[in-house]
């Protein structure tokens, strides 16, 4: 048997304050007061999306077309270069004031909230992931002021 180690007789303990970071529904990066700012400025009849993960977090994309292209090729309207895009993944459309996600027959797949979809109609705060970036969208009314 082996004798115990003698203690120094001094113990430190380190206390940190809690911190409190403002979440959005995925956990994932926070929305900034900026985040919030540009939201509140949208035009009637356009949207944002916000990236919360991926190589681009933090990345703001206006939806302000009645059509806007998503994918992998240098020609779609929001480059997501990772090879987990198709090159033409999905499409972002707007008809008639309300924004649906079409999926273009990618690989991967598009996936709103965490579901698969073909074509799914998009409210405030929906997470759309296309390969392995996630996007969240906005619309003025998302902000109160």
């Amino acid at each position: 048997m082996t004798d115990p180690i003698p203690s120094a007789g001094e113990t430190t303990i380190i206390g940190l304050p809690a911190i409190t970071i403002p979440v959005t529904s995925t956990g994932d990066r926070p929305l900034t007061q900026e985040d919030l700012d540009t939201i509140a400025r949208l035009s009637e009849g356009t949207a944002l999306l916000i990236s919360t993960r991926g190589a681009v977090s933090g990345s703001r994309y206006l939806l302000d077309e009645d059509e806007v292209t998503v994918g992998r090729d240098s020609r779609a309207d929001i480059l997501l270069d990772d090879s987990t895009v198709s090159r033409a993944h999905a499409v972002f459309r707007r008809s008639n004031g309300e924004f649906t996600v079409i999926d273009s027959g990618s690989l991967n797949g598009t996936y709103v909230n965490r579901q698969r979809v073909d074509q799914a109609r998009l409210k405030n705060g929906d997470e759309i992931m296309i390969g392995k970036f996630r996007l969240v969208f906005f619309t003025k009314s998302a902000v109160i002021v």
